[in-house]
């Protein structure tokens, strides 16, 4: 997991890598956020369209968050998940604008390869 964290940190141009610390914004609250690249820990890798709808482990399709909004979101949001405090439509929205974010941070350079680039929609 420490890899594709570290692969979904280096395509992120909010990131940067300071010895073996990652700083920079969490993709959900655009918070600042540090992790240790040895253990992971400090960031949670978010899987934007979640896996059980389809989501994928494409880069495009991931971002670094605080282990908390990671949480809140499929707990609040996803109603396949836990309690949908949203409608299905006001989630939807909730992906796209995340997915927006990512395609805006994304940073085509180091590990980050062309085929994994989002096009935008």
């Amino acid at each position: 997991m420490n890899r594709l964290l570290i692969s979904t940190a280096a395509s992120d141009r909010t990131f940067t890598r300071t010895g073996t610390r990652w700083i920079g914004k969490c993709l959900i609250c655009n918070g600042n956020l540090n992790f240790d690249e040895r253990t992971g820990v400090g960031a949670n890798l978010e899987h934007i369209v979640p896996r059980s709808r389809g989501g994928t482990n494409d880069l495009a399709n991931l971002g670094v968050t605080h282990p908390s909004c990671n949480a809140e979101k499929g707990r609040n949001w996803d109603s396949q998940r836990g309690r949908r405090k949203h409608t299905q439509e006001e989630y939807q929205a909730l992906l796209d604008r995340l997915l927006q974010r990512r395609h805006e941070r994304w940073l085509d350079a180091g590990t980050a390869s062309h085929s994994h680039a989002p096009t935008k929609s």
